[in-house]
């Protein structure tokens, strides 16, 4: 008899809409919703079960448990319409809804009460509860994308509520008219939901589903836009950066800029899968590599090259691109405009801005390595300074721009005479210090009388008048144990003796003429 029943159907279509609902549930994770319809869908698979055992067995337990099974099942099933909508959850009806069953369920049982009574009761408990899930989801609005799929749900639970109410208003009459009993499986009361109402619950469960698909692809739609726009807004942040940024994976270029091409005078399509050290020169690759391989963020400053075969100093940044990629993100900016703010910077802060000669405070730290070395090599070293004679009557008759182009004219004649490797200073005014590095006192005042000569023949103009320059010249060579300040004072008096025996001369210290000076 139960196998010709609708009750089976019914069953059958409940079982493959759990069956539906728990594959939803694992595909949408993690939605809201589509859990509370798997279990719903269960539950209620639990409670027709039960009843059906209850048909067979004639237990009042498997009757009570059957109907509050059957009554959480559609409970939880609304709950999840809410939970989908974004709503704050009833869970009222899903206590309530269940304890007044029971309580009528036991009642009946206990007080042999009249089974279209207890049927009208759960008819009427079960066709109430999509009142509020229907009135949510046919007005609702602000969600465009599942309107369709939501009124195919709010009308399916429509239809399912009232076929439900109609069965409990039937039951009633039953009860009032007291009819005769009739088997639940040959009752056309008891049979109507099974016929109408839960094919309309299929159907209820078709729209959610549809509305679950519709509210992810709205979802991927929108995370599609999100990705093209941030793609789009990452591109730009790239293009507008001063910086050559790359990713690089196991030491191949993935993907670069365009301002990469710029600095490196490449095509970005012939850039793509060659290795990334082949943009810098071959001392530097070695580095770069170690870099490479580390898994932390790290900076350095090495030579870039261009596709001309030029190279240009470039700070390099080197980050993984994610936690869980081997990916690299490489970054090159070129700092050539630094580097000669750096130069033009230390060339101000150890060069006289007037002469371009050293300084005193740089003058002093060379001239300390040349001692060091002088003491360990037992090298000759001489110091001389340099006086320019009677300058300040040049500023006085000429004024201060003549000065300047002399002491001009006299620095750099006496770089084209020195070496590179003798240090020539500044000391202030007109007076001038040179550290002839690896020269004897012979060797230094042939080179100075040269230098003295020569500044004799200088012809300055200043306007319609010319004037020259005379120069005195101390010289002191270095002794075992002296250090600056010593060999720089011996200097300091044998210019004063060359200021005293009449200017324009050389002459370098002995001890005739620490004698001479003492006797002054």
């Amino acid at each position: 008899m139960l196998y010709y029943s609708p009750m089976l159907l019914g069953l059958c279509l409940l079982l493959a809409v759990a069956i539906a609902a728990t594959a939803l549930w694992q595909i949408s994770r993690p939605y809201s919703g589509p859990g509370f319809w798997m279990a719903g869908s269960w539950s209620l698979i639990g409670g027709i079960g039960l009843f059906i055992a209850f048909i067979l067995t004639g237990s009042p337990t498997l009757n009570v448990l059957g109907n509050a099974a059957q009554l959480a099942g559609e409970a939880l099933f609304l709950l999840g319409i809410f939970r989908f909508m974004g709503r704050q959850l009833p869970w009222w009806i899903v206590p309530l809804s269940v304890s007044l069953m029971v309580l009528f369920n036991i009642h009946y049982w206990m007080f042999d009460g009249h089974s279209d009574f207890l049927m009208g009761i759960y008819s009427t408990i079960a066709g109430l509860l999509p009142a509020q899930a229907v009135w949510l989801l046919l007005r609702e609005k602000s969600d465009p994308a599942t309107r369709p799929a939501r009124l195919l749900v709010g009308i399916s639970l429509l239809i399912y509520s009232a076929v439900t109410l109609l069965r409990g208003y039937l039951g009633y009459r039953d009860w009032w008219l007291d009819a005769p009993y009739i088997n639940p499986y040959e009752s056309f009361s008891y049979l109507l939901p099974y016929n109408f109402a839960i094919p309309a619950l299929v159907m209820g469960f078709i729209g959610v589903t549809l509305m679950t698909m519709q509210r992810i692809l709205a979802n991927s739609e929108i995370h599609a836009e999100q990705a093209r726009h941030n793609a789009l807004r990452f591109e730009r942040l790239l293009g507008a950066t001063t910086s050559a940024v790359m990713i690089v994976k196991t030491g191949l270029i993935q993907d670069a800029n365009r301002r990469l091409e710029q600095l490196t005078g490449l095509s970005r399509q012939s850039l793509l899968q060659q290795p990334v050290i082949t943009l810098f020169p071959s001392q530097s690759r070695n580095l770069i590599e170690q870099h490479l391989s580390r898994a932390h963020a790290s900076q350095l400053d090495v030579d870039a090259l261009h596709t001309s075969g030029k190279s240009f100093p470039a700070e390099i940044s080197i980050a993984p691109l994610s936690a869980d990629s081997n990916d690299l993100l490489l970054e090159i900016r070129d700092v050539s405009h630094r580097k000669a703010l750096e130069q033009q910077l230390q060339l101000l802060a150890t060069q006289d801005s007037l002469t371009g000669a050293l300084n005193r405070r740089a003058f002093n730290e060379r001239a300390q390595q040349e001692f060091k070395r002088a003491a360990r090599y037992q090298q000759p070293l001489s110091l001389a300074i340099l006086d320019l004679d009677h300058f300040k009557s040049i500023n006085d008759s000429y004024g201060h721009l003549a000065g300047d182009h002399a002491l001009q004219q006299f620095a750099g004649l006496c770089r084209r005479l020195l070496r590179e490797s003798d240090i020539f200073s500044r000391f202030g005014g007109e007076e001038f210090v040179v550290l002839l590095t690896q020269t004897d006192d012979a060797a230094a005042m042939a080179l100075l009388e040269r230098l003295r000569q020569e500044v004799s023949k200088l012809a300055l103009q200043q306007g319609a008048e010319s004037f020259g320059l005379r120069v005195s010249v101390g010289l002191a060579t270095w002794q075992a144990g002296d250090q600056l300040d010593s060999l720089f004072k011996r200097a300091d008096q044998a210019l004063y003796a060359a200021k005293s025996s009449g200017r324009n001369r050389v002459i370098s210290w002995t001890d005739d003429v620490h004698a001479r000076l003492a006797d002054v």
